[in-house]
Formats: structure tokens, C-alpha cells, sequence
């Protein structure tokens, strides 16, 4: 079948041979970030519009999501949480507020996100809080690993990953959940195979999932209804795996 998304992977290509190392997903958000620089604007309740242009809804935006996240963890204030792929911040702020100082560490592919949140969410609120952030690279899942967290989550960003780019995705999950008895939540998007339903997103067969993740215990899978696009059933489904604690 013919790919309706070929004069974009073409940029992407021509932008990877003059900029050799570079991933699909620092490219894409590059990509963004160059749209913010040259005043482009995004959809009104976009994470990137609230944190860029409409700081007085930042925190309404996620504020349910947030509610829904922290009943799921049962999260306390002591835990220490990392979350992979925190953009804006537009979830991770609330976070922030609830934890501890110190509790945070945020991690995306760049960092031009990390200031728009900041100043959202507020620079008082940056500095009684002092989250971590920093941009993937394997110094940061180092000092991720040494952060030591009860819990690692990441939402929204496993379907935007390149199929090219999963293997590390769950490679770094899984170094980041080193504690043991810590806990790793991240949703998917599942179909029989990997299918691109958008120019950045996909599918993944739940094989592909459990099979990077083998060296933790699935404790949690939940679906929810699914949906056809393509002729291809796609489920989201939202996964729990637990770090074995030493008997």
C-alpha cells in the first residue's frame, strides 16, 4: 500500500543524513519547537498552546487526568515518581505540587518544552518543589536509575513512538523501574500488528510489549473499547508491571 505519509518521512530522512543519530521523536519535537519560534499556533487547549500561550488554563487542563493518575498509584507524597516523556509539563505539574520536594524527575527528548511549563506552572512553585528535569539521554536514565523511583509512568507517548525507536523505549523503562518493588504505568494503542495510524503514531502487538518488559511481572492490563480505522482494530489498553522485590 502506498504511504500517504512519504514527503514527510522523506524530510525526515534528508534532516537524519544531514544530522546523522538524530531520532524520529527529537526530530519531531524539534519540529514543534520551531513552530512555537516562528509564532505558529497550535489548537487552543493543545498542552503546547496552554503552556505557551494560555498559562492561566495550565492548570485546569490536566487537572481530572492528574486526579485519575494519582488514584490509580495511590500516590503519596514520599513516593518518588519519574515520568517519561513530561512535554510541558501540563500533567507533571500536578505532580510536582502533590510530591514531596526533591520527587520529581521529568524526562522528554528536548528541552524547550521544560521552560514553557515552568512558567506555567510558576517559578516559586519550580523552587519549593525542585523537580528534576532532563532531556533522554543515557547519562539521564543513569541518574534516573540512581533517583531510584517507586514509580515510572508515561503517558501518551508509547504510540508516538517509532517503530524503529520501541526497543529503546522499553529498554529505558525498564532501567528506570531498578527498584525493587517499584512500578511501571504507560498506556498503548494494541492491534495485531504495528499499523501507523497518523503520521506519528502506531499500534504495537501486545507481544512486542510483554516481551521487552519480561524481565518485570505484568500485574495489570486494561483495555478499553476499541476502535476500527483502516480496517484495523486498535485497542487502548493501559499497562501496570511491577519490579520484583527480594523475598
Amino acid at each position: 500500500m502506498e504511504n500517504p505519509y512519504e514527503r514527510e518521512d522523506r524530510q525526515f530522512r534528508k534532516f537524519r543524513r544531514a544530522n546523522p543519530g538524530v531520532s524520529f521523536a527529537q526530530y519531531s519535537m524539534s519540529r514543534v519547537m520551531e513552530f512555537i519560534s516562528n509564532g505558529r499556533e497550535f489548537k487552543a487547549s493543545s498542552a503546547l498552546a496552554l503552556a505557551h500561550a494560555n498559562p492561566s488554563e495550565f492548570w485546569n487542563a490536566a487537572g481530572q487526568k492528574a486526579k485519575k493518575w494519582f488514584k490509580v498509584m495511590s500516590l503519596r507524597p514520599d513516593h518518588r515518581v519519574i515520568e517519561y516523556g513530561c512535554g510541558s509539563l501540563r500533567l507533571g505539574a500536578h505532580f510536582i505540587r502533590r510530591l514531596d520536594r526533591g520527587n520529581y524527575f521529568g524526562l522528554d527528548v528536548i528541552d524547550g518544552f521544560f521552560d514553557l511549563g515552568v512558567n506555567a506552572m510558576g517559578r516559586d512553585l519550580f523552587e519549593i518543589k525542585a523537580p528534576q528535569l532532563r532531556v533522554i539521554d543515557d547519562d539521564a536514565i543513569a541518574a534516573g536509575q540512581e533517583f531510584a523511583a517507586d514509580i515510572v509512568f508515561s503517558n501518551l507517548v508509547c504510540v508516538h513512538v517509532h517503530p524503529d525507536e520501541i526497543d529503546a523505549y522499553f529498554r529505558n523503562l525498564s532501567r528506570l523501574t531498578c527498584k525493587p518493588g517499584a512500578r511501571l504505568i504507560f498506556n498503548a494503542m494494541i492491534s495485531d500488528g504495528v499499523h501507523r495510524f497518523t503520521y506519528n503514531s502506531w499500534t504495537q502487538p501486545i507481544e512486542v510489549i510483554t516481551r521487552s518488559l519480561r524481565d518485570m511481572d505484568m500485574v495489570r492490563s486494561d483495555t478499553y473499547d476499541p476502535k476500527t480505522m483502516d480496517g484495523v482494530e486498535m485497542t487502548p489498553i493501559e499497562f501496570e508491571f511491577r519490579r520484583a522485590a527480594p523475598l
